[in-house]
């Protein structure tokens, strides 16, 4: 363990602010990664906000749940046997586990590892997937077709600052 903690330490001693050999590239990829998960967590506190909307845009989806939720919501839809989903649970976990992941592969990548930017940008293109089709496939409503255009913005800053060549010519080896 001892190694790890000496590169722990080096990337305390490399962290902004310090004068450190970490280019602008890298830390402008980190804050882009972290404003995805506040765009996530945006998401979330929307979710909650407007979750008859959601429901209404689900039940719009599905032969009969319109008329049904429109004459008494969600409670009209279980009654009548719908059973509308729970997307905020789900959404909520997905946060949880995202800003992990971001919070370990950043540290990876700021010591300097390929394998963080590798991954890093695999999650991005999951990101980028989720944001075209649930923010503009499903007919969400009109704020969340808005958090999905931020969304990509972020995910494509994140994306070109991962692949510039200060960030490439700054990580070490293959892996």
């Amino acid at each position: 363990p001892a190694p790890l903690l000496d590169e722990v330490e080096e990337a305390g001693a490399r962290s902004p602010g310090s004068g450190a050999d970490v280019p602008r590239s890298v830390e402008i990829a980190i804050r882009a990664t972290w404003g995805l998960v506040l765009v996530m967590a945006l998401l979330v506190v929307l979710l909650w906000v407007f979750r008859d909307d959601v429901i209404g845009a689900w039940a719009s989806g599905h032969e009969g749940a319109r008329e049904v939720f429109d004459q008494g919501g969600r409670d009209a839809l279980e009654r009548a046997g719908y059973a509308p989903p729970s997307f905020l649970p789900v959404a909520a976990t997905m946060l949880v586990v995202g800003a992990m992941l971001v919070w370990v592969l950043t540290a990876v990548l700021r010591l300097g590892h390929r394998w963080g930017q590798i991954v890093l940008s695999v999650l991005l293109v999951g990101s980028a997937y989720a944001s075209i089709a649930l923010g503009f496939v499903l007919a969400p409503p009109p704020v969340f077709v808005v958090v999905a255009a931020v969304s990509l913005l972020v995910e494509g800053v994140a994306a070109v600052c991962l692949w510039h060549p200060d960030t490439r010519a700054f990580l070490a080896g293959p892996w």
